[in-house]
């Protein structure tokens, strides 16, 4: 879903800040919402659609976030999110693998 209406708006003004100063979230910005049990399964965020910032709001349910490289799939991280978190990921112009 788009975040279109009030309540999109409202989150949308909330994160932010959580930005960098020049890049703010992109307007079409979208809601991923889960049914219980639901999940997104493994894929590669475009920098040309998403830009250079990621982030995601766990809002009823703690949920897991697994980033893996693509270099080396051994190579992971698990997050738990609790309700009410916001994670963040800022792709850094000039890091390795760009």
């Amino acid at each position: 879903r788009g975040l279109r209406g009030g309540a999109g708006r409202a989150l949308l003004l909330r994160v932010t800040p959580a930005f960098p100063p020049r890049r703010p979230p992109r307007p079409s910005a979208h809601v991923l919402d889960l049914l219980p049990g639901g999940r997104v399964g493994p894929h590669v965020d475009s920098v040309k659609f998403c830009g250079c910032t990621i982030a995601g709001v766990s809002l009823l349910s703690p949920s897991v976030l697994r980033l893996r490289s693509l270099q080396d799939p051994q190579d992971w991280l698990e997050l738990l999110l609790e309700p009410g978190s916001l994670y963040v990921l800022r792709w850094v112009w000039g890091s390795p693998g760009e």
